[in-house]
Order: C-alpha cells, then structure tokens, then sequence
C-alpha cells in the first residue's frame, strides 16, 4: 500500500496594536534564515489549533493569551514544492496580557512593529498574501489553480 503524504499544519499569529503587527526575523533555522515572518510555527499531534497558536505565542513572546481573544483571520493552502504543502490557519489577536519579548534569541534575530501596509522587502513570500484586506477565508498560495481575486 502506497503511505499518503501528509501535509503540515501551521499557526500565524497577526499580533496587532495602534494599527501595526509585529514580524519577527528568522536566524539559524535552516528555513528562510534573515527573513520576516509571523510568530506562529507547527500544531502538534493531538493539540487544538487555537491552542497551539496561544502555545506559540507564549514560547517564541512571551505573551499570554486568551482562548475568547483569539479571531480566526484566514487559512492558506501553501504549496513548497512538488512533494510539499502546509496548511496555515491565520487567527489575529488584539488583545494579551505580558510584555512582548524576544524569547527566541537563538531563532530569533528581532522582532519589530511595523504598518502592514509598509512591510519589509525580506520577508516570508506567502506574508503579503495572507495579510490582503479581502472577503476570502481559503486562499490557495503558489498552485497553479489560485483562483482569480
């Protein structure tokens, strides 16, 4: 019998305040190194996806937040390559108790507030599409069928 691939889910935390979300720059993961992204990262085996966002929010920031704080924002279909896709489940969070920190130092080169409008020219290739204002909950990303916008 042939195995299934299995594809990877992922959270993306859009972590906003005074109209800007914070991006943290990767170093030393061996995936995109000096390059802009959300904090987020892998949903473990038998764990909710809004608790692996809440999860990942603590470890790589250090904040705490609230299951009732957390807003489903958009899933993305993103394809890698030929024999590789992810499954991103993008929430935004407005709201969490702590100071953001930089608890990844070793993964983690800054993180910064910056307008969403205004984004770096090094960040992630799929962060731009998943942050456009529009009506789509499901938004395939680099497929050949992405469906017209």
């Amino acid at each position: 019998m042939t195995e299934r691939k299995k594809f990877p889910i992922s959270v993306q935390l859009i972590l906003e305040n005074q109209n800007k979300i914070l991006l943290m720059k990767r170093k030393n993961t061996g995936y995109e190194d000096g390059k802009y992204c959300l904090p987020g990262g892998h949903v473990e085996a038998n764990e909710e996806i809004k608790q692996a966002l809440i999860r990942e929010a603590e470890e790589e920031l250090g904040i705490t937040i609230n299951v009732k704080d957390v807003q489903f924002y958009k899933v993305l279909n993103r394809k890698i390559n030929e024999n590789e896709a992810y499954i991103d489940f993008a929430f935004k969070v407005t709201h969490w108790s702590k100071n953001v920190t930089n608890n990844e130092k070793d993964k983690c080169e800054e993180i910064i507030w910056i307008d969403k409008n205004k984004l770096p020219e090094n960040i992630l290739d799929f962060i731009p599409t998943l942050l456009e204002e529009n009506n789509f909950a499901y938004l395939p990303y680099n497929w050949e069928e992405n469906f017209d916008k």
